[in-house]
């Protein structure tokens, strides 16, 4: 299981999403499992495969699961020396990452994921993180033996920090497995937070359509997850598509979380 906490994780939903995956092995997939905006990438840790290129624009992100894969021991240490407080959680926060060592950082990173409000990864226009406390409605930090079985799965996975785009153009292959969840697309700038240094909006949108085109000429097997909205309606209506119920986590009162649907895409 993913040792992150996500909001938008699609770990609601990971047991259609597996199915994709194996439907996609049957149809003469090579094993290769690809994921961009890979998040807490619960469905990677879910279907374990046995080769993975794994790509997010979060340098936090990604160094976290680089350190995690080559010494989970040392992360959990350090972790297991945190109290569990509102008062260390900020002062952790406002600590500058670039001042720390990578087990450090990644240790900073999973601990502010875990005791954070519902999981969100939010930056404000300085680029700093700066959500919450959750104020007891988070859990715990993970184990020894959840990091190193994380640690395992990502053995043979490649971790790439960057766009997209320029991870995946030209490392797509017959038969590989593409699964992509990108950010809503914004249509209005806002310099109140963002995920990261650039704001994923509606071209941002077209590019991965013309990617994921590209995949299927190229005979690899995709699945999009997006909201059930206009912006995905012609993609939709060419390749197939069908929705999905998912229940959004944002809401601090869990009685106030609304039931919302999304549509899967894919041309498997």
């Amino acid at each position: 299981m993913t040792f992150l906490r996500w909001a938008g994780s699609k770990k609601q939903i990971k047991e259609t999403l597996s199915h994709c995956w194996h439907a996609a092995q049957t149809a003469g997939g090579n094993g290769r499992y690809i994921e961009a905006f890979c998040g807490s990438a619960s469905l990677f840790f879910h279907i374990k495969p046995s080769s993975a290129l794994l790509v997010d624009i979060n340098a936090e992100l990604m160094e976290c699961y680089e350190v995690v894969r080559e010494d989970p021991s040392a992360v959990v240490a350090l972790l297991q020396q945190y109290p569990v407080d509102q008062e260390f959680y900020y002062r952790l926060r406002a600590t500058d990452e670039l001042v720390l060592d990578p087990v450090e950082r990644a240790a900073r990173f999973i601990y502010l994921n875990r005791f954070c409000f519902n999981g969100l990864y939010r930056t404000n226009a300085n680029g700093r993180f700066n959500v919450p406390y959750g104020a007891g409605r988070t859990g715990s930090v993970p184990s020894l033996e959840v990091l190193r079985e994380a640690s395992e799965i990502l053995s043979n996975s490649e971790l790439i920090h960057c766009d997209f785009e320029l991870a995946l153009s030209g490392a797509i292959k017959q038969g590989d497995f593409i699964y992509v969840d990108p950010p809503y697309a914004k249509r209005n700038h806002s310099l109140d937070f963002q995920y990261g240094p650039d704001e994923f909006g509606v071209g941002d949108l077209n590019r991965l359509f013309e990617l994921l085109e590209m995949a299927n000429d190229a005979g690899a097997f995709f699945v999009l997850s997006y909201a059930d909205c206009d912006d995905v309606e012609e993609f939709s209506e060419k390749w197939g598509g069908y929705t999905v119920e998912v229940q959004r986590s944002i809401a601090a009162d869990t009685s106030c979380r609304e039931r919302t649907r999304e549509v899967l895409i894919s041309n498997l």
